[in-house]
């Protein structure tokens, strides 16, 4: 990191002269790869084919597998390509740490459900996705996509955090079956949790987007940065990466009959507010009263959790 921390810099100048001189599409650009070979839909023949088809546009990829200790990078790159989900971006995200908001990002879509990804329209096919990249690169930063980051205590949240029912059931979601399945896999355990539905009272407060305090009591929230959740289902019709502010999606009692209902809302592209199923509140700070168990973030079981979600002063780059 001190390598990636001296390099950040020194970048402004670097970039200055070589988008002077050569422009974005330079052959010397160098991309860290960082891919999740346990991810979803992770195969290694589409790494290779991803790394074939950045080299045909003149792009140096390096491929950098996670860890059971997180993502370790280069310090050197241009550019950092996560090949796999939200999971790992928010990894990657968090190995950058203040690097996050100089070091530009770019997704191959490679998890279960890439929630970031389908928003920012990046592409599957590896040819697609490289010519996709190299063009953006080309453009220069001017034309890419800022995103606000905020952070629940010290971790990142790229797309979105669940407490209630939804993040019981990607507590107990099955790694092998997920492997298998894919994203039927939540439908799968959200059926098991039928059986006794956790209902955990919450008392949340904070502060809206214009500043207003708010307050109210749920036993299910979302928290969505993203504009999508659970797939291509909009919960609300604020929520943007590039918004400088989440949606905050709760549910006053929590019950199978209510969840079936909102869950059936989103699929139809219903307003969840105007039925009455949840309350949707935009805002730039969330406070709860505890620290709850157990918590989904960007689609991961977190067994621990902090009181707190609020921007973290850093904005993300996403080459596209």
């Amino acid at each position: 990191m001190q390598a990636l921390a001296e390099r950040g810099n020194n970048r402004r100048p670097v970039l200055a002269v070589f988008q002077g001189f050569c422009g974005y599409g330079s052959t010397a650009m160098k991309i860290d790869l960082v891919y999740n070979p346990v991810a979803g839909s992770f195969r290694e023949r589409r790494l290779s084919r991803l790394i074939e088809a950045f080299a045909a546009h003149g792009i140096d990829a390096r491929a950098l597998p996670t860890t059971r200790k997180g993502v370790r990078l280069s310090g050197t790159a241009d550019l950092v390509c996560v090949h796999g989900g939200d999971g790992t971006l928010r990894d990657t995200v968090q190995a950058l740490g203040n690097e996050a908001g100089s070091v530009p990002l770019a997704i191959a879509p490679a998890g279960t459900i890439n929630l970031v990804a389908r928003e920012l329209g990046y592409q599957r096919d590896p040819a697609r996705l490289a010519a996709q990249i190299a063009a953006a690169w080309e453009r220069g930063p001017d034309s890419w996509v800022r995103s606000p980051l905020y952070r629940l205590g010290a971790m990142p949240i790229v797309s979105c955090l669940s407490i209630g029912p939804d993040s019981h059931a990607v507590a107990t979601v099955s790694g092998a079956l997920k492997q298998r399945i894919g994203r039927y896999a939540y439908v799968v355990a959200m059926m098991r949790l039928l059986r006794r539905w956790p209902r955990d009272p919450l008392h949340i407060r904070g502060e809206l987007a214009d500043g207003t305090p708010f307050s109210c009591e749920a036993e299910a929230a979302i928290v969505s940065h993203g504009a999508l959740y659970g797939g291509p289902f909009r919960l609300s019709g604020k929520a943007a990466l590039k918004a400088d502010s989440v949606e905050l999606i709760t549910v006053t009692r929590s019950t199978r009959r209510g969840a079936l209902a909102l869950s059936a809302a989103a699929m139809l592209h219903l307003p969840v507010d105007r039925l009455g199923l949840a309350e949707i509140r935009t805002c730039r700070r969330i406070e709860f009263d505890r620290c709850v168990s157990p918590v989904q973030v960007d689609g991961d079981h977190m067994p621990e959790c902090a009181y707190a979600i609020g921007p973290s002063g850093l904005t993300l780059t996403y080459c596209v």
